[in-house]
């Protein structure tokens, strides 16, 4: 995980923020993971993934399955970190907030710049290159941690 991620993830779940976890994986190894890095608990079992054709836009059908159950009156009440240029578009479209996230996954921490850009060209409303700034962040949200 970057830096930071388990600790912003911690303090949004202590300040009573809804968690999910989506992913265009399979979801049976999304879950295992949650649970190997030791945060599933955190997202109360709102954890998603393919279960379908993994070779159809997975995350695009998560998402969808998501915000389907989130309903039109919360659709435009949440927020969702991504680092891919899929959960930027869908997240934008639906009137959600999106957030890049542009770490270099080699050093585990600091920008990539190319998956900045892709993440800037799918309409990131914010661009973080890891999450070691989480308080930072929290502000921005207008979360009390």
């Amino acid at each position: 995980m970057p830096p930071g991620a388990l600790l912003l993830l911690k303090a949004l779940h202590a300040a009573g923020v809804e968690l999910t976890l989506a992913s265009g994986s399979d979801e049976a190894d999304v879950v295992a993971e949650a649970k190997a890095l030791g945060h599933a608990a955190l997202f109360e079992g709102r954890i998603h993934g393919a279960v379908g054709d993994l070779k159809i836009e997975a995350k695009k059908i998560v998402l969808e399955r998501i915000l389907s159950e989130i309903g039109s009156l919360r659709a435009g009440m949440f927020v969702t970190f991504g680092d891919g240029p899929v959960e930027m578009r869908e997240t934008k479209r639906r009137g959600g907030y999106a957030i890049g996230v542009a770490t270099d996954e080699l050093r585990r921490f600091g920008w990539n710049w190319s998956k900045r850009a892709r993440l800037i060209r799918a309409g990131a409303d914010l661009v973080v290159p890891d999450f070691s700034r989480w308080k930072t962040l929290l502000e921005l949200l207008g979360v009390r941690a």
